[in-house]
């Protein structure tokens, strides 16, 4: 998860980072709830008509079914990443650092 806020922040404007973590952090709630209602929703629809004798087999049905599910989710969100437009940065062509700060004051 730092990995992907450091990507989402890296190539934002200083005074946008915060607003675009936020959003980052927001999707990620967002979406690990809808994507685990999904998934029990997908395991529970399989097994919910069957006898009770068969609900073991029913019950594994569904959660192969919701691993299918994921597999989907997983494939979809690699094609996104590989197709999706990638921002580039600018890099500032002088950083000053400590050394440069120090030498701007003594002189």
């Amino acid at each position: 998860m730092v990995a992907n806020t450091s990507l989402a922040t890296g190539a934002a404007a200083p005074h946008d980072a915060g607003l675009i973590s936020g959003l980052v952090n927001a999707a990620r709630q967002i979406g690990g709830s809808l994507g685990l209602a999904i998934l029990t929703t997908v395991a529970a629809t399989q097994g919910a008509s069957s006898a009770p004798a068969d609900r073991v087999h029913q019950l594994v049905t569904g959660y192969d079914r919701a691993f299918l599910v994921t597999t989907g989710f997983c494939a979809a969100a690699a094609v996104v990443a590989v197709f999706a437009p990638r921002a580039h940065r600018e890099e500032p062509s002088t950083v000053p650092g400590p050394a440069a700060e120090q030498d701007h004051a003594s002189a």
